[in-house]
């Protein structure tokens, strides 16, 4: 009975989140114009820790939710609040970067 009722509440957790999309390779050239440099594996980190790190506080919100004047005031304050609550540096300014990357990238995906 626990295990069911556990695999009832990842999946409730699951299909409250944001359904995030796959990258593909247009993302990351949509991505250059703005982070020179960007790759599909760069993009695919940013994604990752975004989930990690911003999952595990609250939802997910869909990067497409927000433009990007948002993302960038957003991303800092979170960090902060994050780093605060944990006592130390979680999220480093790479790790900023990279999730700050991926949420305007993906902000304007059609």
């Amino acid at each position: 009975m626990k295990k069911i009722l556990t695999g009832f509440s990842i999946l409730l957790l699951c299909a409250c989140s944001a359904k995030l999309s796959l990258l593909t390779q247009a993302d990351a050239e949509r991505g250059t114009a703005k982070f020179p440099g960007s790759t599909l594996a760069s993009l695919n980190e940013g994604k990752a820790h975004y989930e990690q790190y911003c999952g595990s506080c609250h939802g997910l919100k869909s990067p497409a939710s927000e433009p990007e004047a948002e993302w960038n005031r957003i991303v800092p304050d979170m960090v902060k609040k994050t780093n605060k609550k944990a006592g130390s540096e979680v999220v480093d300014s790479k790790k900023q970067e990279l999730i700050l990357q991926y949420v305007v990238t993906m902000s304007t995906a059609k």
